[in-house]
């Protein structure tokens, strides 16, 4: 029985792994809407097989040169002609006289070259200085927030983009990237202070991170590893931990205990979701959820894996949302798999097995060794 469950562990791994490769081939035309959005195709594959143990840097090394060639300089017509630098999601968005970097895409980029070990370009091609002059740019002084791109014509942080916790946790990211760790190497680029003070104010009431005041499982993990980044999580206070620890908790559905009295009552509980976390209350499980909720948990305390049931968790990726047919994952086990959730249902189970760096999205063996090999 063993060998057989070894065996099928195989076989599903092996699906996933091509789940993982069709995207990184020839897309079929429905696909057409996300063409500028390659670059996060490519990163969301990327993880996806790094996890898999897959020799990510010898198979698909030939992507070094095409995502080199997102990597756009631009010259801003004002008094110091200032240089920034970042990536484009794909080539049809590098429009001249336009300034169409933003900073989604410069995170994947960065992050797929990591995996790929091109440590080379880290070294002795990318203008980190420029690069992060762009992060700085996109960070609205009045705020403390960040949008992810700039008005074409003015060159300063967009008027219409949203600004919220994604785009602060993705500035952090670039700029830890880039070599920052302490303040005063942040403070050289954005006001940390009033980025703090932003992430501050959108904690919620009882625990957990949002905006309005209404608690969600993604900002609180993206809130929090911004925080991490910048070793900030002191900044916490001791019961504002514990309610979010408590909220992240109660986020996991079970079909055990008092919450199997739900049944009838709560329109939005599904005993068969047991195990799995949602994003918010009274919402279904999803398999997304259960990266941001252990993300945000691992964050919080060491003894994370004994507060939470991360056995069920597994069972509920492997048995719920993960299909058997196509390989990778899929938000709920009525939908098909798709490379969203295919990426994070097996960083979850990475992050339970402690293999996954939760703060930057990579495997932890690959963050490391970019650590080692760049000096950070």
């Amino acid at each position: 029985m063993c060998q057989v469950a070894t065996d099928m562990k195989k076989v599903l791994a092996r699906k996933h792994e091509k789940f993982f490769e069709r995207h990184l081939q020839l897309l079929p035309s429905s696909h057409q809407g996300h063409d500028v959005n390659r670059m996060a195709i490519v990163f969301y594959s990327m993880v996806g097989l790094s996890i898999l143990d897959v020799d990510v840097p010898a198979k698909y090394n030939y992507h070094l040169d095409w995502i080199r060639k997102h990597y756009i300089k631009k010259t801003l017509d004002d008094k110091n002609s200032t240089v920034i630098s970042g990536f484009v999601g794909s080539l049809v968005m590098d429009i001249p006289h336009a300034t169409t970097v933003n900073i989604a895409n410069t995170l994947f980029a960065l992050l797929s070259l990591i995996m790929l070990k091109d440590y080379e370009y880290f070294e002795s091609i990318l203008d980190r200085e420029s690069l992060s002059r762009f992060v700085s740019r996109c960070q609205l002084p009045t705020r403390g927030s960040f949008v992810s791109c700039l008005d074409y014509n003015t060159n300063s942080a967009s008027p219409v983009d949203s600004d919220d916790l994604r785009f602060c946790y993705i500035a952090v990211a670039i700029l830890y990237i880039c070599g920052c760790r302490s303040t005063e190497e942040f403070d050289r680029y954005i006001d940390t202070r009033k980025l703090i003070e932003y992430i501050m104010a959108q904690r919620c009431c009882g625990g957990a991170f949002g905006a309005h005041n209404e608690p969600h499982a993604g900002y609180t993990s993206c809130a929090l590893s911004t925080l991490a980044l910048l070793s900030s999580l002191a900044e916490l206070s001791d019961k504002f931990r514990e309610d979010t620890i408590t909220w992240l908790l109660h986020r996991q559905v079970s079909c055990h205990g008092c919450m199997q009295l739900e049944d009838d009552s709560n329109t939005t509980y599904d005993q068969s979701d047991d195990g799995g976390f949602q994003g918010r209350e009274n919402k279904y499980a999803d398999t997304c959820y259960a990266f941001w909720c252990l993300n945000s948990l691992q964050l919080l305390t060491k003894d994370w894996k004994l507060l939470c049931q991360t056995e069920r968790t597994k069972n509920y990726l492997l048995d719920r949302t993960q299909n058997t047919l196509t390989g990778g994952f899929s938000k709920n086990d009525e939908d098909d798999a798709d490379l969203y959730h295919s990426c994070l249902g097996n960083a979850a189970l990475a992050l339970i097995e402690g293999k996954f760096n939760g703060e930057l999205c990579i495997p932890q063996e690959t963050f490391d060794d970019f650590c080692k090999t760049c000096h950070c």
